[in-house]
Parts: structure tokens; C-alpha cells; sequence
């Protein structure tokens, strides 16, 4: 095995011993999803037809801001905030405060009001693999990087959400986050449609897809001509966050010092502690500050 295999192969690892320490949620049942308390807003469950070969249905979260139902005129922004490995579509609310969070913001008018969509963006084998959106292991969520949700994200998650709900269908009024391996799916996503998201929050991503990627040019090569064009009309936002003691670190300081290079503007943070929820709910907290302002 090569020593870039090898290296790639020993991230996994370690990714895999990282998240077993924590819990994430099962599979999720709408009624469940429906019945969540505390929230300033209204919480929807979307099933759509999935376009991905191997499956027939796909569920995402929508987080509605408290003026949706009461305000009939007016559009909103919106955010597609992707969970991580060993996640799904009620990861960000169970383990990332992530409605908690914005509606603390909100009170206090230091977040905008937009629409929240918390997509499931595993790759699954099959509808009886999927089993209501169940996370997957570390291992094999990582391991199986096929692409199939970047693929089909625009027209599945992305247009649907605009032919549901009142939104501004605008690159301005668009942003896209992710955490660990969602990070990589944020990444390649606003890199290939650069048309679609004007704010990119990358929160300790994987930016380099491991070997189970390889043949799959189509979402994952070329990455850097891509992102020339992106920012050939840069996108309003672009930040990384990542803690000093992440394993991924290393890899993202490679990343950044080639944007730098680049002259591709963007904003680095790096903060105290690893790969842990105790920073991806700081870097949210501060992405819904600076996010559509």
C-alpha cells in the first residue's frame, strides 16, 4: 500500500474510533421529527422521490422560520446544513442545537430569518439499506463515497425545496455548510454548481475524498478548475473552521495555503479542541451570525 493510501487508510481509522465515542441519533420517524418542543419555528418532514438509482424515496428536515406561516408575502433565504458520518437528517438538531441555536440568535437580532434544511446525504445500497434514513457506521459511511447524493442534490434537495416553500431562487440567498464528511460534500457541491451558493461553511471537513472515491471523476476530479471558476465570481462567504487538535488539520492547512496561493478569498478559523460537537455548535453559532447579511 502506498503512503498516501496508507495515510488515507489510518484518517479513517481514527475517524471511525472518534465518532463510536459519541452517540447519534436512529433512524427517524416522522412523528418523532413532528414532535419536537422548544422550537420558535415550524419543523417539516419532506419525503421526496429520490433520483438516486438505488433508491425510490429520501427524507430531508425543514426548519421554517416563525414569520413563514404568517407573513404569506414574503421569501426567504435558505441553508442546507449537512450532517457528518455516523449522522442523518437529525443529527444538526439532536447533537448541534441547531434549531435551539438560530432561535436564540434570532431573539436577540443577531441571525437573519431563512429557511433551515437538514438533508440526509448517505449513500445507501439499497430502500431496504436506507430503513427510514438510518445513520450508518463511521467506516462504511466514509467508505462508500460514491457521489450519489452530490449528483442529484440540486434537482432532489435543492429544487424541490424551491417548489415547496417561498424562496428567493438566488445564488445570493443560498448557503451550503457541513461538518467531517459532510464538509466534503459541501465543498464539492458549492464547487461544482457555484451558481447556486453564495455562502460556504466548510466546519473540519474532509477535503480530500478517500480511495473508495477514485472513479468518480465526475463529482470528486478536477476540483481545483472548479473552483477557479467559483471564483472567478467568489462567492460572499467561504469559511473554514477547525480545531488545532483535529486529525484533519494537517490536510486543511495544505487546502488553505493553496487558496492562499490562489488569491481565492476566504476566512480560516482555528480553534481550541478536535474533531468534537463542541466545535461544530460553535462554528454553526457563528455562521448563522454572518450568514445573508
Amino acid at each position: 500500500m502506498s503512503a498516501r493510501r496508507l495515510l488515507a487508510f489510518s484518517a479513517i481509522l481514527w475517524l471511525a474510533v472518534s465518532c463510536a465515542a459519541g452517540r447519534y441519533a436512529s433512524g427517524p420517524y416522522d412523528s418523532e421529527i413532528e414532535a419536537i418542543g422548544s422550537c420558535e419555528g415550524t419543523v417539516e418532514v419532506v419525503n421526496y422521490p429520490s433520483s438516486e438509482p438505488a433508491l425510490s424515496e429520501k427524507r430531508m428536515v425543514v426548519y421554517l422560520p416563525p414569520s413563514y406561516y404568517s407573513d404569506s408575502l414574503r421569501s426567504y433565504p435558505v441553508m442546507y446544513l449537512l450532517h457528518g458520518a455516523r449522522g442523518n437528517e437529525v443529527t444538526w438538531f439532536e447533537r448541534g442545537d441547531a434549531f435551539r441555536q438560530l432561535d436564540s440568535l434570532r431573539s436577540e437580532n443577531l441571525a437573519e430569518e431563512f429557511i433551515l434544511v437538514l438533508p440526509n446525504t448517505n449513500n445507501y445500497y439499497s430502500d431496504e439499506d436506507y430503513q427510514f434514513g438510518r445513520p450508518l457506521k463511521a467506516m462504511r459511511a466514509f467508505w462508500l463515497v460514491s457521489g450519489e447524493t452530490e449528483r442529484y442534490f440540486i434537482r432532489d434537495v435543492v429544487e424541490r425545496v424551491d417548489s415547496l416553500y417561498r424562496t428567493i431562487d438566488d445564488k445570493s440567498a443560498r448557503a451550503i455548510a457541513g461538518m467531517s464528511s459532510g464538509g466534503l460534500q459541501a465543498l464539492h457541491l458549492a464547487a461544482a454548481s457555484p451558481e447556486h451558493f453564495d455562502y460556504v461553511a466548510l466546519f473540519s471537513p474532509y477535503t480530500r475524498p478517500t480511495f473508495a472515491a477514485w472513479g468518480h471523476d465526475d463529482v470528486y476530479g478536477r476540483l481545483w478548475p472548479k473552483l477557479e471558476r467559483q471564483f472567478a465570481d467568489p462567492p460572499e462567504m467561504y469559511s473554514i473552521y477547525i480545531g488545532r487538535n483535529d486529525f484533519f488539520l494537517p490536510h486543511i492547512m495544505r487546502f488553505v495555503r493553496k487558496l492562499d496561493k490562489k488569491g481565492f478569498e476566504h476566512d480560516f478559523t482555528v480553534s481550541g479542541g478536535g474533531h468534537a460537537w463542541y466545535n461544530w455548535r460553535s462554528y454553526l453559532n457563528d455562521f448563522y451570525k454572518n450568514v445573508f447579511k
